[in-house]
């Protein structure tokens, strides 16, 4: 269930808190819609983040029937058949700015040997800042700096993409010590002739540190954050909805199927429903705040009930998810609601395919 005017109101508090729509590039793996999409649209927000080719896809064929010039890139190190995909579907949409990224000076080579010449794509550098799951230290990235400006023929050098998603809301002094090393990366790389244009950071958890960093925002480069999950909140986002008064928007509803009359209730809304990434508690129930999620199995949540009265076989409950991109990417289709009415539907894309479809056909 998704609250089109929590929607609202949390996407126009991250463009104020921003003060401009340009520093928010949000990666769209938590919404997965084009109905959200278009409401970032309207925002003026034309810059996001992806991971996957269906989300690639999502984001060029919203933009194309909104008549948006979307910038859109791939914050994921592709190789050489997603690579090849990704680079068909951007030649098919001719008015966007697809960029990549690049995790490593190798990976970045390997690049350049998979381009076909037909379009010089923007390339971002993955600057490993901590999280240690993709990219390359500040210093190894410094050493191949005007190396990789001469060898890479087929890109344009867009920027440095530094991501700090395993930092938490108060770890103010990790997250500057991280743009301070994206800076001094930015600085090294002028100093042999290299132009960074943008610097790409922070989820969630660390935007707030990294708007008010001012070598990221006075710096020659442009800066923006990418955080995601504000659009539609969860429960991790504690330290967002008291900075941006964010509202919950994105809710899993659930149906009573089991009562013990004392201690439990079950919920059909197990580990295939939300959160199954995160441990128990995995949500809270809206207007219950006795009800405590207990492990989940496939289909069957179990709620504690604390020994208070509970609600009665069938009764419909909302669940709040911990992890609200886990969840989304459980579903097809999601209801859209306004108040308490039901406005219409939207599907849910992006996902993974098994298969690369190949480019279609183009006329003579």
């Amino acid at each position: 269930m998704i609250d089109l005017d929590a929607v609202d109101h949390n996407i126009a508090a991250v463009v104020r808190r921003c003060g401009d729509p340009t520093r928010w590039r949000p990666h769209i793996k938590t919404v997965k819609q084009a109905e959200i999409l278009r409401r970032l649209f309207e925002h003026r927000v034309y810059a996001c983040k992806c991971a996957t080719l269906g989300e690639l896809e999502l984001v060029l064929e919203t933009a194309t029937d909104a008549d948006i010039a979307v910038d859109v890139l791939v914050a994921y190190p592709l190789h050489e058949a997603a690579f090849r995909a990704a680079t068909q579907l951007a030649l098919a949409h001719a008015d966007a700015r697809v960029s990549f990224l690049a995790d490593s000076p190798e990976h970045a080579r390997a690049m350049q040997s998979w381009s076909s010449g037909e379009r010089r794509w923007p390339l971002y550098f993955d600057v490993d800042v901590g999280m240690h799951r993709t990219g390359t230290f500040a210093k190894r990235w410094q050493v191949h700096a005007a190396a990789l400006a001469e060898q890479l023929t087929g890109f344009e050098i867009a920027g440095l993409h530094g991501y700090d998603g395993h930092l938490a809301a108060d770890q103010e002094e990790d997250a500057c010590t991280a743009y301070d090393e994206l800076c001094a990366l930015a600085q090294g790389f002028a100093a042999v002739g290299v132009t960074v244009p943008e610097i790409i950071t922070s989820g969630s958890t660390t935007y707030h540190f990294a708007l008010a960093h001012e070598g990221l925002g006075g710096g020659a480069w442009h800066h923006s954050i990418s955080p995601g999950t504000i659009v539609l909140s969860d429960l991790r986002c504690t330290a967002a909805i008291a900075d941006l008064d964010l509202r919950q928007a994105a809710f899993v509803a659930a149906r009573i199927v089991s009562r013990d009359g004392v201690r439990r209730i079950t919920v059909d809304a197990g580990s295939k429903a939300l959160s199954p990434d995160r441990p128990a508690p995995n949500c809270e129930v809206l207007g219950w705040p006795e009800l405590t999620a207990q492990p989940p199995s496939e289909e069957h949540l179990p709620l504690d009930v604390g020994g208070l009265t509970t609600p009665a076989l069938g009764h419909l409950l909302w669940l709040v998810p911990d992890h609200v991109c886990t969840t989304v990417n459980l579903y097809r289709v999601a209801l859209l609601i306004r108040g308490e009415e039901i406005v219409g539907e939207s599907p849910i894309g992006g996902g993974r395919s098994p298969w690369l479809r190949p480019a279609p056909a183009t006329a003579d």
